[in-house]
């Protein structure tokens, strides 16, 4: 009996791999869980990686992945290492350097192309999908976790909506949009974000305190994960000074570019009641969440992309954890978090009423046992597995 080919998915991304950032774990452990289902190949920049990273090659061990991904780099001329030299005009000298990698990415994407052949391209870059659209590729998918502001931006989008085979999107809310801007709707489907359960399984919490140097004693609210304005970690150091003795804030993550801005903020705060933990390997996070006693989202509402695109890897990592959550009160966390069922909810941008959650939580030990058991069972459906059957089946022209 004649069995069919696997499909041959090719994962087209501009971004840097390995990265320190969310999306480089977002789309290596996706391309993973695709990998036990299709033939996938991951085709990426190489680029100038931060020092601490340049020596890591084994990409499996890095981000502890269930299998290895096939990979395939394309040169590029990067030289925004370079713009931290500069004295001045930083931002604008970001954005060209930026659109010169992008742009040379882009020429050796279009000739390797050429040459390349796949069932689907998959992609969450705007301009690689357009790429693989005007080279009349057949299946062409679009990964989308924003909605364009510019007008240049709206319009490729809009060009994309109504040539793009299929759309993955992370919200109900990008759903809307996309659709508004020309998508057919039967194509657009809501694919959240997703954890792996078994890397961020609960652990003994005095073990992880000893392991991660954290104070054995004390009540410890923690956030993990990037530190950009939109993330609402100012109002979270704010809350921290607003917190007792014995109460500890824990922030993990941040890039060499936003932790100074934070530690001005700190500034004058007692350390024993904040502390910058920096960056870690992924691999070391699951330990400073089961270091925890509450786990913290705390989300500006002032953006966009924070009150209704994103969908937090940190979120579904928290709640595998088994911690008690408190996070910011938004549409995009609401498609996964119910107020007082499986997380604690408070307006964004109130340090006070953030700074009053967390000391709810440390006096109500049975509160927080009801809550992170009510997560778990939310989060065993968001798997990378369950992710990846879900994205085939977008590819598939199966509509779920």
């Amino acid at each position: 009996m004649a069995h069919n080919p696997p499909l041959r998915l090719l994962y087209l991304t501009n971004s840097r791999l390995p990265g320190e950032k969310a999306h480089a774990i977002q789309i290596m452990h996706t391309c993973a869980a695709l990998a036990a289902l299709v033939q996938v190949r991951l085709v990426h920049a190489r680029r100038v990686n931060r020092a601490w990273l340049r020596g890591t090659v084994d990409l499996r061990a890095h981000y502890a992945l269930p299998r290895d991904v096939p990979r395939r780099a394309l040169p590029s001329l990067d030289l925004m290492p370079l713009v931290q030299w500069l004295p001045a005009g930083r931002p604008g000298g970001y954005a060209l350097a930026f659109a010169l990698q992008n742009l040379t990415y882009h020429i050796a994407l279009l000739l390797w192309l050429l040459f390349a052949s796949a069932d689907v391209y998959y992609t969450r870059d705007s301009l690689s999908a357009a790429l693989c659209l005007v080279l009349r590729r057949r299946r062409v998918y679009f990964e989308a976790h924003t909605f364009p502001a510019s007008a240049a931006g709206l319009g490729l989008q809009r060009w994309l909506a109504k040539r793009l085979n299929g759309l993955a999107v992370l919200t109900p809310v990008l759903r809307e949009r996309y659709i508004a801007l020309g998508c057919a709707p039967q194509k657009v489907h809501v694919i959240p974000d997703a954890v792996d359960l078994q890397l961020f399984a609960p652990r003994a919490q005095a073990a992880a305190r000893a392991h991660t140097a954290l104070p054995a004693a004390d009540f410890i609210a923690l956030y993990a994960g990037q530190m950009y304005a939109w993330k609402g970690v100012e109002t979270l150091v704010a809350a921290a000074q607003l917190l007792p003795a014995g109460c500890c804030v824990v922030l993990v993550g941040g890039t060499p570019e936003d932790l100074p801005r934070l530690q001005v903020l700190a500034h004058g705060a007692d350390p024993q009641r904040l502390r910058f933990a920096g960056h870690v390997a992924p691999t070391e996070v699951p330990h400073f969440l089961a270091a925890a006693d509450v786990l913290v989202l705390p989300n500006s509402g002032l953006t966009e992309i924070s009150r209704n695109h994103t969908s937090p890897l940190k979120m579904f990592e928290y709640m595998a954890a088994q911690r008690a959550i408190v996070a910011s009160d938004l549409p995009a966390l609401r498609t996964v978090l119910v107020p007082e069922e499986n997380a604690l909810l408070v307006p964004p941008d109130d340090a006070p009423a953030l700074a009053a959650a967390i000391l709810r939580l440390q006096a109500d030990a049975p509160l927080r046992q009801r809550l992170s058991a009510a997560a778990a069972i939310t989060v065993a459906q968001h798997t990378w597995d369950n992710r990846a059957r879900r994205i085939l089946k977008l590819v598939s022209g199966d509509v779920a």
